[in-house]
C-alpha cells in the first residue's frame, strides 16, 4: 500500500472574522497545487482513494488533485482528519478502505507528525512545506513504525519557469 501526504496549497491569512475552518487557498496557491499535481502525475499512477481535512483549504486542494488526475470517486473527509488530527485515526481510517494508493491532504504539524509515526519507532523530523508531497509505502496495512519514506518533493519543484 501507497500513503501519499500532501499539504494544502497556499491560503487565506487568518484574520478577524474569518474562521480557520473557512480560510480558502489564494490564486496563487490553486496554481501551484495545479502544476504540481500535473507534475505528480508523471510518478503516480493514480489514487484509488483521496482523503481529506474537512477545512475548506485542504478539500479544496483534494479537489484540484481528483480533477488532474481523472479521479472519479467522493473525496472522503472525516472530522479527525482535520487539523490536530492523531496517527492512529489516520491509520484506522485508510485501512478500513480498500486500494492501494491512497491520498490524504492535511495540515502542519500533523503531516510531519504521521510521518515521523509512519516510517520511525524512534521519531524523526520531517518538515512539510505548503503543496509538499510524501510517498509512504507499507507491504501490507498501514502500521506504525513500518513505513517506507520514497520521497518526500516539496512544492516549489514543480513551478513553471
Amino acid at each position: 500500500m501507497n500513503i501519499y501526504l500532501i499539504r494544502h496549497g497556499d491560503a487565506e491569512n487568518i484574520s478577524k472574522g474569518l474562521k480557520d475552518f473557512d480560510r480558502k487557498l489564494t490564486h496563487e496557491g490553486e496554481q501551484k497545487i495545479n502544476n504540481a499535481a500535473r507534475y505528480w502525475q508523471s510518478i503516480i499512477p493514480g489514487f484509488d482513494l483521496i482523503l481529506s481535512s474537512p477545512y475548506y483549504r485542504a478539500l479544496q486542494t483534494a479537489k484540484i488533485i481528483a480533477s488532474v488526475f481523472n479521479y472519479e470517486s467522493d473525496i472522503h473527509t472525516d472530522r479527525k482528519l482535520g487539523c490536530g488530527s492523531d496517527t492512529d485515526d489516520l491509520i484506522e481510517i485508510i485501512n478500513s478502505f480498500d486500494g492501494n494508493d491512497v491520498a490524504y491532504i492535511g495540515h502542519q504539524p500533523d503531516l510531519s507528525n504521521h510521518t515521523s509515526v509512519l516510517i520511525s519507532g524512534n521519531g524523526a523530523f520531517v518538515e512539510f512545506k505548503k503543496g509538499a508531497i510524501a510517498k509512504i509505502s507499507f507491504h501490507n496495512k498501514v502500521k506504525e513504525g513500518k513505513g517506507i519514506l520514497e520521497y518526500l518533493i516539496p512544492q516549489n519543484l514543480f513551478i513553471p519557469k
